[in-house]
């Protein structure tokens, strides 16, 4: 037999994967009561590890870990027959919102379902029926979910399940007729358990595998926001949940990560600024571990913008902690990544490194999957990004890398250390301008990084204006967090129709309506194939969460309220002259020269830097409006 017949026959004889079983069971039955398969967001307590993470979808369907089972809320006529599911329900009939907890609350016709965060190990459901004469509701665990996998054991012990021999579902009080279907040998085993006719009622599902205690701190600071615009706020306030549900362990991922099982420096660099932004220092401190002891970590190898992103990440968290004994310990690292910066300017020829951690499946074999950068021109690096050498936006994240060593060897007393850095990003800034009028301005990343967060064209923002687009959403954008990244230029600009525009068109198109999640692509994007072992999310549109583009978004809300620019403290650059007609509190947004508050009644702003009176460069809207 040939080969390729062997090949052949051995596929046939391979069993499915978990998606494909998946699939099938839906062709066979097209009415079952299938998962939803759309806009699922992460629920989980703060570096909780990656089976650890529960997911949930728009109806309040549920699954406790990637690949455990699935937990649907149903509705059924008074004959049993069912009549709605929590995945079938339309999304305009549903309402969505983040609740303390932390928790999200589903709002539907007949039903209200929060699903909250216990600790690393536990979640709860409280539902409360609104049910019409008639109507029944049950919650129903299947193997199928947001993220299910095989039922290999079911049992009943009075009103507790116990599913897989190592959950425990606590159904209390009031539950009333639990049914059991289904043979587990087959994985598709199901329990009905019916919900009283009136709530609330509470239902606990626990983790019993022994597992390690998450290495961050379960409670954090945020800013807390008093605005016209309640929108403003819930999409501030969902940035950081989506963030920090993310992390897993201390470490960063990418986007949701069942699909990014991996830290990514390039991702993770704007994850811990925006969260040192919002004054969760003592969780940034944790993360930035991994961003000065490693130069290079991602799915793509070693790329040439990982040490200046590292340095400026390293110091908006240490800029912002004012700790010596921190300042110390990072110095050494922070010498050795300026100096790797000093390298690609001046080499002549390819650097190449190695790097330890998993790399993007489809990328194994590429020949410069290893490549850093090629030999230097026109004393600027070129560098590897994205498979690619996007000239202007590896040099900017170096400059600004070079910038952020300055500032550190300032606070250490090396003047020596600190004017040669600075002095290097000069000459770097320089040649950057000069390659500015060439054809590298056209590449999309110069459109991010100019202002934000390198400041390489600060000096000249006017001429830097002319690499910008005006935003256009004609079509569903793929890299989300260029869109935004470029509104935070425009806002640096003082120009906030465009950020508007941007603002709009992002909480009118989450990817879970309510909970102001965003999104990465088309399909799985760089993905190592884990979801074929799950039942459930088996025809992604795109990567949900994503999270640089929820940090962009956390970053730009951040800067629009208060940032300390090259001239000190500018504070509502991005208010809209209709929120000025009304008073407006804002608290504990985190800067480099303190914790700015401010408030305004009306006619007056009035300023503080960590609780005393400060002076601010007020935007737009406040200086209209006192006039």
């Amino acid at each position: 037999m040939s080969p390729f017949g062997l090949l052949l026959l051995a596929s046939l004889a391979a069993p499915p994967s978990e998606r494909e079983a998946l699939k099938r069971a839906m062709a066979d039955d097209p009415s079952g009561a299938w998962p939803r398969g759309t806009g699922h967001v992460v629920l989980a307590w703060p570096g909780a590890r990656l089976d650890q993470k529960g997911y949930h979808e728009p109806g309040g369907s549920f699954s406790p870990s990637p690949g455990s089972f699935g937990l649907q809320i149903q509705i059924r006529d008074a004959n049993g027959q069912l009549t709605a599911t929590s995945d079938s329900l339309p999304l305009d009939k549903l309402r969505q919102r983040w609740v303390a907890g932390p928790g999200i609350e589903t709002t539907a016709p007949s039903y209200r379902a929060t699903w909250s965060v216990g600790g690393p190990q536990q979640f709860t459901l409280k539902l409360e029926p609104k049910l019409a004469p008639g109507e029944r509701l049950f919650l129903v665990v299947a193997s199928a979910g947001p993220a299910g996998g095989p039922i290999r054991t079911l049992t009943r012990k009075g009103d507790l399940l116990r599913v897989n021999d190592r959950w425990e579902i606590v159904p209390v009080p009031g539950a009333t007729n639990i049914q059991m279907f289904g043979e587990p040998e087959d994985g598709w085993a199901q329990a009905w358990v019916e919900s009283p006719a009136k709530g609330p009622w509470t239902v606990t599902v626990t983790d019993h595998q022994p597992q390690p205690e998450s290495p961050l701190p379960a409670s954090f600071k945020s800013p807390v926001l008093d605005l016209p615009d309640p929108r403003f706020r819930d999409s501030l306030n969902a940035q950081i949940l989506h963030l920090r549900m993310g992390l897993t362990g201390a470490e960063t991922r990418p986007g949701e990560p069942v699909n990014y099982p991996l830290p990514w420096l390039r991702d993770g660099a704007y994850t811990v600024s925006a969260l040192a932004m919002t004054g969760d220092l003592e969780t940034a401190k944790i993360l930035a571990r991994r961003f000065a002891e490693h130069d290079f970590f991602g799915g793509f190898g070693p790329e040439a913008d990982a040490p200046g992103l590292a340095l400026w990440a390293l110091e908006e968290v240490a800029g912002r902690l004012r700790d010596p004994d921190f300042d110390r310990w990072l110095w050494p690292h922070a010498v050795r990544k300026a100096e790797y910066i000093r390298r690609m300017v001046e080499t002549t020829a390819p650097i190449r490194e190695i790097v330890a951690g998993p790399i993007v499946p489809s990328h194994r074999k590429d020949p410069n999957i290893d490549l850093v950068c090629d030999p230097a021109r026109d004393a600027l690096i070129i560098g590897r990004m994205d498979h690619h050498r996007p000239l202007l936006y590896v040099n900017a994240v170096s400059y600004r890398g070079w910038v952020a060593a300055s500032a550190l060897a300032q606070r250490m007393d090396d003047g020596t250390r600190a004017g040669e850095w600075s002095g290097l990003a000069t000459k770097l800034r320089e040649a950057w301008w000069r390659a500015f009028e060439t054809k590298e301005r056209d590449n999309e990343r110069t459109g991010i990084v100019g202002l934000w967060p390198s400041a390489v064209a600060a000096d000249q923002p006017a001429r830097y204006r002319s690499a910008l687009r005006e935003p256009e959403f004609s079509k569903r954008p793929l890299w989300t967090y260029f869109n935004i990244a470029g509104a935070h230029q425009w806002l640096l600009l003082g120009d906030r129709g465009p950020v508007w525009k941007t603002l709009e068109y992002f909480w009118a198109n989450q990817a879970s309506p309510g909970l102001y999640s965003f999104w990465e692509g088309e399909g799985e994007e760089n993905t190592f194939g884990l979801w074929e072992n799950i039942r459930g999310w088996v025809k992604p549109p795109y990567v949900t969460p994503h999270y640089w583009a929820a940090s962009e978004m956390l970053a730009l809300q951040l800067d629009m309220l208060a940032y300390a620019g090259d001239q000190g403290l500018v504070v509502g650059a991005g208010v809209p002259d209709e929120w000025a007609k009304k008073p407006m509190k804002v608290s504990g947004i985190a800067t480099k020269l303190g914790i700015v508050a401010w408030t305004w009644d009306g006619r007056r702003l009035a300023v503080t830097l960590d609780g005393k009176p400060a002076q601010a460069r007020p935007g737009p809207a406040f200086r209209s409006a006192a006039r």
